[in-house]
């Protein structure tokens, strides 16, 4: 295999100039680029990354960090949509990603996470940081590697979504269709930081309308579909006189709809249901949902670019990315 002291001899420069050139050091003129490059390019040679990060102090990867919360991390489209955009701002940064599914618990460390924040691998993290007992950002920080979370948790650099907002938006939405017999179906506010924002807001909606938040029957899944249905067969064999479904993910809420239909419930003709996220499927399903959009692929690249900005030696100020409500066809005035 070609050496850097191959590339060095065609090019007519030193090895430093090309070990230089290939770690996108400043200074050096066009020229001279395109002529290392081009030795490069006619010998076929491929840079030692891990020589080079050794040498430099630095590897050009970022941990993206998604804890293990409830199900398989890679099920969850939102999670997609935050992948998507962090991969697209590290590209244009030159970093490459590696992923992290750690297992956060309070009562015990996840062994491998922690060996690979110690281990140097990495120049910074992202991680979502939203499990109320633990934080996936500590262990970066104890250690001063550069860590952005997305989420509540205490943290120097961090991004988050406007829940607070969403909530009241997408409660307020079902009340201006005339419902006041509406059930909500969550995740236990303990077990997921963002979700606790949420209901916030939809207390504050519910309140400023004259409801008696505390009164709404809720029951608690897991995020997932099949927990969505499990949750609407009970709030709708409980309290047949819903009229409307609030729903804090959108996956629950498509399991709603598909379990109001097998109880000869109409979507939206009969029952209203909402939902959160605005995941790809949200807007193709029958009838297509009613949701808020958290602009998820945005708090990717937000994040992202934050991180870069704090490599680079800057101190980035936190970001809130605003929530939209999107009308669909799964919501509609109170029969």
């Amino acid at each position: 295999m070609p050496t850097l002291e191959d590339v060095a001899r065609r090019a007519g420069v030193s090895t430093a100039t090309v070990s230089k050139v290939l770690s996108n050091t400043p200074y050096f003129t066009p020229a001279t680029r395109e002529k290392v490059m081009q030795a490069v390019r006619e010998l076929g040679y491929v840079p030692n990354l891990a020589a080079r990060a050794l040498a430099a102090g630095k590897t050009r990867i970022v941990a993206v960090v998604f804890p293990y919360v409830y199900d398989a991390i890679f099920t969850d489209p939102l999670i997609m949509l935050i992948l998507q955009g962090i991969e697209a701002e590290s590209t244009q940064h030159g970093y490459n990603l590696l992923l992290s599914t750690p297992r956060l618990s309070p009562h015990a460390r996840d062994e491998s996470y922690v060996q690979l924040i110690q281990s140097g691998y990495v120049d910074g993290i992202i991680a979502i940081d939203n499990h109320p007992s633990i934080s996936a950002v500590e262990p970066a920080q104890k250690r001063g590697i550069p860590a952005v979370a997305i989420g509540y948790h205490p943290s120097q650099y961090y991004v988050r979504s406007a829940d607070q907002s969403g909530g009241f938006q997408l409660m307020q939405h079902v009340l201006d269709l005339g419902h006041r017999r509406i059930g909500i179906i969550s995740v236990p506010e303990e077990m997921h930081l963002s979700i606790h924002h949420r209901v916030i807001g939809l207390r504050k909606a519910a309140e400023l309308s004259g409801l008696d938040f505390d009164a709404i029957p809720e029951m608690d899944g897991d995020f997932s579909t099949p927990s969505g249905a499990a949750c609407a067969a009970q709030l709708l064999t409980d309290y047949p006189d819903l009229t409307a479904l609030v729903c804090l993910n959108d996956r629950m809420a498509l399991g709603a709809i598909q379990q109001a239909r097998e109880m000869g419930r109409r979507v939206p003709h009969d029952l209203t249901v909402v939902g959160y996220d605005d995941i790809p499927s949200a807007a193709v399903f029958s009838p297509a949902l009613t949701t808020i959009d958290q602009q998820a692929p945005e708090l990717g690249r937000v994040a992202a670019r934050m991180l870069f900005d704090v490599l680079a030696g800057n101190e980035p100020t936190p970001v809130e990315v605003p929530t939209h409500l999107v009308i669909r066809q799964s919501s509609a005035p109170r029969p």
